[in-house]
């Protein structure tokens, strides 16, 4: 499934992981969550059309590959794919790389130039990029920045400056219901609060478990600063297209939250 985000962004959208029977066995089910729902965190890629070339980024899982070849394929037409961008050598990012290149030969493979594990995951010929770097699409600009929240030490984040579109790969990432497939987060009923954020980060980014509140705040702060995005879209979650920098300022909830209740415990 895909959703065009803003003109000519695309959401490449697969339901990945089933969280459900986690939420129906917790002691603690979260506000958001209604029993007998099914409940994913979903895998995200985004196609970027400039007027002069293409680009993919981040690449779904292998248990997508069909799903995304045929996004490609459907998105870009005979005009073909320039440029492939892995944000980091994780399954649900870059499980299809190859497939993606074998069908499009012409494409060129962008990879984050930090770490120094390059060989060992066969990016060391790929385009490397890191903060400041840019490619130009033609009435469209890809800029590249350095991770700050990462589970890889290999990885990068990226910007569209037309749209102000902020990729930033599993930062920001949270489960959703079943009916809220490929929704915007403006179109969720309700209000959308903190819980579902620190469900991802205190399980799946383990680290925020040790992290030191105040400077991890602090930089967030740094962050709203340097990008004040119009739109997040992130690898997994829903896309934020309305006061993104107001959930920007909920992550410092969750950081504080974690902190408080500790990975395991966010939902008893």
């Amino acid at each position: 499934m895909n959703r065009e985000i803003a003109p000519g962004i695309h959401w490449i959208y697969e339901a990945g992981s089933d969280r459900t029977e986690q939420f129906e066995l917790a002691e603690r089910k979260p506000d958001w969550y209604e029993s007998g729902r099914e409940a994913y965190v979903p895998q995200c890629a985004y196609l970027v059309e400039g007027d002069n070339e293409t680009l993919l980024f981040d690449t779904l899982s292998p248990a997508s590959t069909d799903q995304i070849l045929d996004a490609i394929d459907e998105l870009v037409g005979t005009r073909g794919l320039d440029y492939l961008v892995v944000s980091h050598p994780d399954v649900p990012h870059a499980g299809n790389t190859y497939a993606i290149l074998e069908e499009h030969s012409e494409t060129t493979l962008v990879a984050p130039a930090y770490g120094n594990d390059h060989e060992l995951y066969k990016l060391d010929e790929s385009l490397q990029v890191a903060e400041g770097d840019s490619i130009d699409l033609g009435n469209r600009v890809a800029e590249f920045h350095e991770a700050t929240f990462l589970d890889a030490p290999v990885s990068v984040w990226m910007t569209e400056q037309k749209t102000e579109t902020l990729f930033p790969v599993d930062w920001m990432g949270f489960p959703h219901l079943d009916e809220e497939s490929l929704l915007f987060v403006d179109e969720l009923d309700g209000t959308f609060d903190a819980s579902r954020l620190v469900e991802f980060h205190g399980r799946v980014l383990f680290w925020y478990q040790y992290v030191d509140v105040e400077k991890t705040n602090a930089e967030i702060d740094n962050l709203i600063e340097k990008f004040d995005p119009e739109i997040i879209a992130p690898a997994h979650g829903l896309v934020i297209r309305e006061n993104a920098s107001e959930y920007m300022e909920l992550m410092k909830d969750v950081t504080q939250t974690i902190d408080n209740q500790g990975r395991i415990g966010t939902l008893g």
